[in-house]
Order: C-alpha cells, then structure tokens, then sequence
C-alpha cells in the first residue's frame, strides 16, 4: 500500500475525529468509521486513493445530511 494512500487515511480520520468534537462531543466514532470505510474501499473493493477520497466525501454527506434532519436547533 503506497505510502501516499496512508497519509490520506490518516488525514481523513484527523478530520472527522475533529468534525466529532465540534459537532457531536466525541470524536472517536467518526474517526472509526472513517478508517472503517477506508479499510473496506483499500482492501475489500480494491479502490485506490481516489476511491477512498470518494467514500470519504460520502461519509461527509451523510453527516450532513444526518445534521440537517436530526440536529435539534435552540
């Protein structure tokens, strides 16, 4: 697995461990998953590093997507 693969995988779970602690006070899970759907679109599918980024994108969607019709707003 080339190295440049890893940094993005890396650089993605940094990300959303970040986007979990600004918008849900924890940010474990959404680093979790991350490296889940990583893992799954490297190693099961066979998708490069631009797949990745595309499952990546996904998974912001439907973060925002979850935000837009759960989030409770004050």
């Amino acid at each position: 697995m080339p190295y440049f693969t890893l940094l993005i995988v890396l650089c993605c779970a940094i990300f959303y461990y970040r986007l979990g602690e600004a918008e849900y006070g924890g940010g474990w899970l959404p680093a979790v998953v991350s490296v889940g759907l990583s893992a799954l679109g490297l190693l099961v599918l066979g998708w490069g590093w631009r797949g990745n980024l595309l499952l990546q994108a996904g998974l912001f969607v439907a973060f925002w997507i979850w935000n837009v019709l759960y989030h409770k707003r004050p």
